[in-house]
């Protein structure tokens, strides 16, 4: 926390998450004196504002959510336009009162540019489903007098579960072509006719049988 606020020329953070935790062992990170009870007690002290949790994998976040206290939810790669992984973990984030954050909602780059000749969603190899999807939604954007990107990046910002969406830039000088796709007028039927090309639950990148 110390060499955060350093780093940041901050001395007192608004919100801190605790990052990934799936990456970790969940009895030691949830047990007494762990840094889910660490995170916790710095906000009882006022040392930070609020605590959110943010990770990927939707099975151990929602363990996590379970536990209590947390106040934000960010989620990355697992709700775009092909992959609906976190919807029962949106469930779960509602019902408890949490503002929500979406990250990643191009999967890595795929949606953000689909005829880049990349195969990978969420940084891992896309499934031929997954593919033909994304190559289908861009064949009706483009009929839409649209593109992908502009749809992906709405289908985050106009959904009323999401407090906020992040868009990682690779540069600078993309932050415009980021406004204006906010700004874009898109057909009303254009999310129903995307929506039925959703990829098969097995495609998702937590999918679990």
């Amino acid at each position: 926390m110390e060499e955060s606020k350093e780093r940041l020329g901050l001395d007192h953070l608004p919100l801190v998450y605790l990052h990934d935790p799936e990456h970790h062992d969940f009895d030691q990170l949830s047990a007494p004196g762990g840094a889910v009870e660490t995170l916790m007690s710095l906000r009882e002290e006022g040392e930070i504002g609020h605590v959110g949790l943010a990770g990927g994998n939707v099975h151990e976040m929602s363990r996590y959510l379970a536990l209590g206290g947390f106040e934000v939810l960010l989620i990355h790669n697992r709700w775009t336009l092909v992959d609906h992984s976190a919807a029962d973990l949106l469930e779960q984030a509602e019902g408890l009162g949490l503002a929500v954050v979406n990250a990643a909602i191009y999967g890595g780059g795929i949606l953000a540019d689909p005829k880049g000749g990349s195969k990978n969603y969420a940084y891992r190899p896309a499934s031929e489903e997954t593919l033909h999807a994304i190559s289908e939604m861009d064949r009706i954007c483009g009929e839409a007098g649209t593109d992908l990107p502009t749809a992906a990046l709405q289908a985050s910002v106009n959904d009323p579960r999401f407090s906020s969406t992040i868009v990682g830039l690779s540069r600078p000088s993309r932050l415009t072509a980021i406004v204006e796709r906010l700004s874009s007028d898109l057909p009303p039927d254009l999310f129903d006719r995307l929506a039925e090309l959703l990829p098969a639950q097995h495609n998702w990148v937590d999918f679990s049988s």
